[in-house]
């Protein structure tokens, strides 16, 4: 069920904006870090080491992560607990019954 708008409480009332973000991507490559060195920082704490493919894919959003994954990401970029968030609106894709 889709939530509904709360009602304004004034009439004026600026549109909510998107807080600013920076994608994991530009994290990695400012924090001088190469996907291998994330690997193993991110195995340090799920003591399961990611593969270079599925960080990558996670980078560019054809893959999502899992809660003790996002925890170790921050353990590797070095943030606190809770920084990573996964609010994003998903992609518009057309379901498989649709492609031609």
């Amino acid at each position: 069920m889709p939530k509904e708008a709360q009602p304004r409480r004034y009439d004026r009332q600026r549109n909510p904006k998107v807080p600013p973000h920076v994608s994991i991507a530009i994290l990695r490559q400012v924090s001088g870090l190469k996907l291998d060195e994330v690997c193993d920082l991110v195995a340090e704490v799920t003591g399961d080491r990611p593969t270079k493919g599925a960080l990558s894919a996670i980078e560019n959003g054809h893959r999502g992560a899992s809660a003790q994954l996002i925890a170790g990401l921050e353990h590797a970029y070095k943030l606190p607990a809770g920084s990573i968030s996964t609010n994003y609106v998903p992609r518009n894709t057309p379901a498989s019954s649709e492609v031609a």
